[in-house]
């Protein structure tokens, strides 16, 4: 699929959206991290992991680096569940575009013009625009997929 910035996505990252949401068991996907290829023509699939500790995603994605070490953006999905008491326990899926502040402009927007065509294709409805890592807390990550009633 190509996308006006001239970045196609490649198909593994579809595949690995639909393994998120349809998996069951314990080996089911909790979340996706996506990347711009080095060669800036595709978004690549970088990990799918049924890893259960937010704490460990969380990190994984604002540790991101580049070729030369620097911080990186990446866009993720992830899968958070909760609880809303007697109405029960609930799933949603939230996009998070994470772009650190020291990213250069042209990166910043080769990532800002993927963006929604990528959550587009993916269909996620939620979405969380990162460049610290407070801004991806639990807490504010839970809020959004609860739409603010946990």
């Amino acid at each position: 699929m190509s996308m006006p910035s001239g970045v196609s996505i490649a198909d593994e990252c579809i595949t690995a959206y639909s393994q998120l949401r349809s998996g069951r068991g314990t080996k089911k996907p909790t979340f996706v991290i996506y990347r711009i290829s080095d060669d800036q023509t595709a978004v690549v699939v970088e990990e799918l992991s049924a890893e259960k500790d937010f704490e460990a995603f969380r990190q994984k994605l604002s540790s991101a680096v580049d070729s030369r070490g620097n911080p990186a953006p990446r866009y993720a999905v992830y899968d958070v569940e909760y609880d809303l008491g007697e109405d029960g326990k609930r799933c949603k899926t939230v996009f998070i575009s994470w772009v650190p502040a020291s990213t250069p402009l042209k990166l910043c927007m080769l990532y800002a013009s993927t963006k929604e065509q990528l959550r587009s294709a993916l269909d996620v409805k939620l979405s969380i625009h990162a460049d610290t890592p407070d801004e991806i807390e639990w807490r504010t990550v839970l809020s959004v997929a609860s739409g603010g009633k946990v």
